[in-house]
């Protein structure tokens, strides 16, 4: 094992165990204090032009965007045969995916007014309850800008483009993340638990993929 790809799995542990300490703040006095802070926080601060804003970013993060955006990305993947690429994005985005509803599956915390809502895909039902932790927008948002950083890292030359394509991604995140909890629609515990297993996910993922330059292997996009 290099020593990158051990940091790497030594980052997806400390995420995941970040993860469970969110868990266990969520399910405590901490949490609820926390969430009722920053929803109130919300409420104070909200405005029309925000709260539009805030549905455009919400946008981002939904499952027919995401969707779109990955299936755009596979494509141009395959057209330029990245094959470590495109099954990394994969398996980081499909398995992402499995991961949240499993993780939702398994904490099965109701969401704020305790409105009942279900999964939906282009207006398509899924006769199974969406619920609140860890957010699937945020999520998704993370997991897919987190990948788009990566190639901005690795299939970028100019420092400056690739710092500033990580800081537009970066506030993508934080942008949908917020998003969540100023339309009510997840308590901010539910977007911290969303970030953390969305990076420590990615990471893992990133353990098996990496494959370091000094034992040949180049991350242009056209391998």
């Amino acid at each position: 094992m290099n020593a990158k790809n051990k940091r790497f799995l030594i980052l997806s542990g400390l995420f995941f165990i970040l993860f469970l300490v969110v868990i266990l703040i969520t399910s405590g006095n901490a949490g609820f204090l926390m969430d009722e802070s920053v929803g109130y926080w919300a409420d104070q601060n909200d405005s029309a032009l925000l709260h539009k804003l805030m549905e455009i970013a919400s946008v981002i993060g939904s499952s027919e965007m995401i969707l779109v955006i990955t299936v755009i990305i596979g494509l141009v993947l395959l057209i330029r045969r990245s094959w470590r690429h495109f099954f990394f994005f994969f398996i980081v985005s499909v398995g992402g995916v499995a991961l949240n509803l499993a993780l939702k599956m398994l904490v099965q915390r109701a969401r704020p007014g305790d409105e009942t809502k279900f999964i939906e895909v282009f207006d398509f039902q899924f006769e199974l309850q969406s619920y609140s932790f860890p957010s699937g927008h945020t999520m998704r948002a993370a997991i897919l800008f987190l990948f788009l950083i990566y190639l901005s890292i690795f299939a970028l030359k100019r420092v400056s483009v690739k710092v500033v394509s990580t800081i537009i991604y970066l506030a993508l995140i934080v942008a949908v993340a917020l998003s969540r909890v100023m339309l009510e629609a997840h308590y901010v515990t539910d977007v911290l638990g969303g970030i953390v297993a969305a990076v420590g996910w990615f990471f893992l993922c990133l353990y098996f993929f990496y494959r370091p330059k000094e034992r040949g292997y180049s991350f242009s996009m056209k391998r």
